[in-house]
């Protein structure tokens, strides 16, 4: 489960952010949540800013667990869909993650598990 936002300058079209959203999704699985795909949450939004003065800004929840290689290749990858995509830089990229413990993300009314890499599930 990672819920990642991304603000996005103001009165970019619906493709390109279909576009964005889409291939956020595709990292999101390649890096930080391998075979969790139920509770992978994409959002981009439009911000009054420029990119390069505050855009675009990227906020990853999650519950603790992934390593710092995880999150690396997470932003990264993000990086590459906004430069393909909005043609921005990698360094006018700001990420925050913040990581909360599992039992304070719930859906259908119940906490998600403690997460783990998906390759120590049983």
């Amino acid at each position: 489960m990672p819920l990642i936002r991304i603000d996005v300058p103001e009165g970019i079209s619906s493709n390109i952010k279909k576009k964005i959203h889409t291939r956020v999704r595709e990292v999101v699985l390649k890096t930080l949540a391998p075979k969790e795909v139920k509770y992978d949450y994409v959002s981009i939004r439009e911000a009054f800013g420029f990119i390069g003065d505050g855009l675009p800004v990227i906020d990853v929840d999650l519950r603790p667990g992934r390593d710092s290689r995880r999150k690396k290749a997470l932003v990264d990858g993000i990086s590459e869909v906004l430069k393909e995509t909005l043609n921005v830089s990698k360094e006018d990229v700001y990420c925050l993650f913040r990581e909360t413990p599992a039992h304070n993300h719930y859906t259908s009314g119940k906490p998600l598990p403690e997460w783990v890499p998906s390759d120590e599930w049983e």
